[in-house]
């Protein structure tokens, strides 16, 4: 198992999003000494940015680019480490392509995913925000094709959801009580939530081995605990329901009262009164009555 549950969790939570609109490459070796980036994408149709669909998350991604994400808040050293990986992609990228005799694509574009950033570190790498882009996005001199995103400046709305997951501390819980309360049908909603239990999982099994969680990753294990027994309740009401109504059909298609007497337990789990049961089963109400007492 890594010793960096975040790591695994980005590498699996850029696949789940991206897979359906080109090639996603996790830990992708981009020169022979063994150098990674987290995330190599390279879009093969046109990838959603729309605030039900990807959005700014998806308009990241428009051409071929390399994600770099930060659990923690990304330094000078760092970024100049990333810049390193986009010129030895982009250097491969040139080589292949006269190799095979076509004409180099794009340059591709790295973005740094940073929790957050201190503004003397985008003041010295004279990273600035544009017109039409969202605040919280800051772009390099053009020449580098880098851009940094500083979660926690981002719009909480649904446009930067899949963005926000990705912060630290409150931002990071308040967007995942914000993706589970969506829409059972929501796109990418179940699967991000199964990464989310995953995460849940390794910074639980890290802290029994006493590996040293940070406060923030204390914290979001409670979270994450509270979220996943929510939804082992919503489980286990579902099928409780389920089963109700599936005893009701039978006894009623029996036409027999046995058939709608053993639905009464069921129904008092529910926190139904015998006058609701009685009305519900079209039963009388000493029926009822004696059926709860038995």
């Amino acid at each position: 198992m890594s010793q960096f549950p975040h790591d695994e969790f980005v590498k699996e939570y850029f696949p789940e999003l991206y897979q359906e609109y080109g090639i996603v490459t996790p830990s992708a070796d981009v020169m022979s000494e063994k150098r990674e980036v987290d995330v190599l994408f390279t879009p093969t149709k046109t990838v959603p940015t729309t605030s039900e669909t990807l959005g700014l998350l998806g308009k990241l991604a428009q051409t071929t680019c390399l994600l770099e994400v930060y659990r923690n808040p990304v330094k000078s050293e760092q970024i100049m480490d990333c810049i390193g990986k986009l010129i030895t992609v982009r250097h491969n990228l040139v080589k292949t392509a006269k190799k095979e005799k076509q004409t180099p694509s794009q340059s591709p574009f790295l973005w740094i995913i940073t929790p957050t950033i201190s503004d003397k570190i985008l003041t010295e790498f004279n990273a600035i925000s544009r017109e039409n882009w969202e605040k919280g996005v800051y772009f390099l001199p053009q020449g580098l094709h880098t851009g940094i995103v500083a979660i926690h400046q981002l719009p909480k709305d649904k446009n930067t959801l899949w963005l926000r997951i990705l912060g630290k501390g409150t931002t990071q819980i308040d967007a995942i009580a914000e993706l589970k309360a969506l829409p059972l049908n929501y796109p990418h909603r179940e699967n991000i939530l199964e990464l989310v239990y995953g995460l849940l999982d390794k910074l639980e099994t890290k802290q029994r081995q006493k590996q040293g969680l940070i406060k923030e990753d204390e914290t979001l294990i409670m979270s994450l605990r509270q979220i996943y027994r929510d939804k082992m309740a919503e489980i286990e009401k579902q099928g409780l329901q389920q089963g109700i109504q599936q005893g009701i059909q039978q006894g009623i298609q029996r036409g027999k009262l046995e058939g709608k007497l053993e639905t009464i337990p069921l129904l008092k789990q529910l926190g139904m009164s015998e006058e609701e049961i009685a009305t519900r089963l079209e039963l009388p109400l000493e029926d009822v009555l004696k059926a709860s007492q038995s």
